[in-house]
């Protein structure tokens, strides 16, 4: 069997596919890695260079020497990109799951904090390899949970291939992911589609240059690049206004069907909320009810179960409203939203009815004076405070953030909110603020597969931040 895995062949006249040096040299190392005693291997590179591309393929003669595989990744949106990829490489042998249900983990209140525990029975047992995508989401408890989770199955040799970008953003409020610390590695840095053969490509590949870049007077400020005659596939700066026009008759026509059709991303959540606003009102009227059917949002914190305990939607998942009721909830008039994942999961959740605002806070407020009085009390004030209610909103822009692990066939980039990042931070240094917002950039334009429009940033704000020593792309 492993001789067999070794002599997986570079070029392969069943799936006419030729990998590059550089890639034949990681499919090397992969298969080298499975005969060895390490359980984890990194596959590393920026957008382009063929992490998906090697997979699929190294998939595909796993699965011929029986194999059990799962594909993984931290959220349920990348996941489900996943599955797409292998539908289209018809790959159907394989299990897909978020990383956190196949190790059985679940957010759980501890005082004022959610922490990481195991709620379930991991499921790592049942397979020979995972492979989990977009590891730079991975943070530092999340990574304490996969470390021990493969520990104790050592005896069976379980293997975990990560695939990460180190280019991407990384774990909300911590440095870069630990699982880019892993030690058996094949890194890929050559792009594989020539200059000029995707516009796209190029951009993204601009924007990563500067990721890397350690001048601390060099921004990326973007331009207009596409093939001439083709505006089908490419980035094109435009004002904030076309954006929005554009948006708005996208959304109109294609939305429904098609949510990944077109979004827009942003920095803050205030710039977020502008662009919601708007669109909503262009897409259903000003005098729309809060809530619509077949309306399309996305979770801003965990939605919690009655129980207390149990999340029943994570973070940033995106659903669709199937029935909009007004209700009541432990006493609080509310909208019962009945509602479906992507994946075909049928919830019922709890928003707070806007005429509820004053009483909740007043109530809110006693008993965090209740809770100072009685420490007994906390957990009842967090509760009230986090879980009582859902909190969900329009999806028709988003933050760079929750974007991560999403691919839209159409992006917009407000450039002028993305330059705010450099604007904040005091005790950050103007490299480490620099990092970030190519960072920003980066991911926001690796998000689009088809044409990007853009906003660039207002270029006097520029200037009044880098005075007569700016190096311009």
């Amino acid at each position: 069997m492993s001789q067999n895995l070794l002599n997986l062949t570079q070029t392969s006249e069943s799936h006419q596919f030729t990998f590059t040096p550089q890639q034949s040299k990681a499919i090397q190392q992969l298969k080298e890695f499975l005969i060895s005693p390490n359980t984890f291997f990194l596959l590393c590179g920026y957008a382009g260079t063929g992490k998906s591309t090697i997979i699929i393929q190294f998939i595909k003669e796993l699965l011929q020497q029986g194999k059990r595989i799962a594909l993984s990744a931290p959220t349920n949106k990348a996941v489900n990109i996943l599955k797409k990829l292998a539908a289209q490489h018809q790959i159907i042998e394989v299990d897909f799951l978020t990383i956190h249900q196949l190790l059985g983990l679940g957010m759980v209140r501890k005082e004022q904090d959610k922490v990481l525990e195991q709620t379930n029975s991991s499921t790592l047992y049942l397979y020979d390899i995972i492979i989990l995508d977009e590891c730079s989401m991975v943070g530092r408890e999340l990574w304490k949970w996969i470390e021990k989770g493969f520990k104790q199955t050592l005896f069976n040799r379980k293997k975990l291939i990560l695939m990460g970008d180190s280019a991407q953003l990384n774990p909300i409020g911590e440095k870069r992911s630990p699982s880019f610390n892993v030690i058996e590695r094949a890194i890929l840095t050559e792009v594989v589609r020539q200059p000029g053969e995707s516009p796209i490509l190029d951009f993204i590949t601009n924007c990563r240059s500067f990721v890397k870049n350690q001048a601390k007077t060099s921004i990326f400020l973007p331009h207009s690049q596409y093939k001439k005659g083709d505006k089908s596939n490419g980035a094109f700066k435009v004002t904030s206004e076309t954006m929005l026009d554009y948006a708005i008759k996208t959304i109109k026509r294609k939305f429904a069907l098609h949510p990944d059709c077109f979004r827009i991303l942003c920095w803050t959540n205030k710039r977020v909320d502008y662009y919601n606003q708007i669109i909503r009102e262009q897409v259903y009227g000003s005098t729309a009810p809060r809530f619509v059917p077949d309306e399309r949002l996305i979770t801003k914190k965990p939605v919690i179960a009655p129980d207390g305990k149990t999340v029943i939607l994570p973070t940033s998942t995106e659903f669709t409203v199937k029935e909009v009721e007004i209700s009541q909830h432990y006493g609080y008039r509310v909208w019962l939203l009945k509602i479906v994942t992507d994946e075909g999961i049928m919830r019922q959740i709890f928003v707070q009815h806007e005429s509820e605002s004053n009483r909740y806070e007043a109530e809110l407020e006693q008993k965090l004076k209740s809770a100072k009085r009685n420490g007994f009390l906390w957990r009842k004030y967090y509760w009230f405070k986090d879980d009582l209610f859902a909190e969900v909103d329009n999806c028709f822009s988003l933050t760079v953030h929750n974007s991560q692990g999403s691919t839209f066939d159409e992006v917009g980039i407000d450039g002028d909110d993305l330059f705010t990042r450099l604007l904040v931070g005091n005790d950050e240094s103007r490299k480490q603020k620099l990092k970030e917002y190519h960072r920003l950039w980066y991911v926001s334009g690796s998000r689009c597969k088809k044409r990007l429009l853009f906003v660039a940033p207002q270029l006097q704000k520029v200037e009044r931040l880098f005075p007569r020593q700016i190096t311009l792309f």
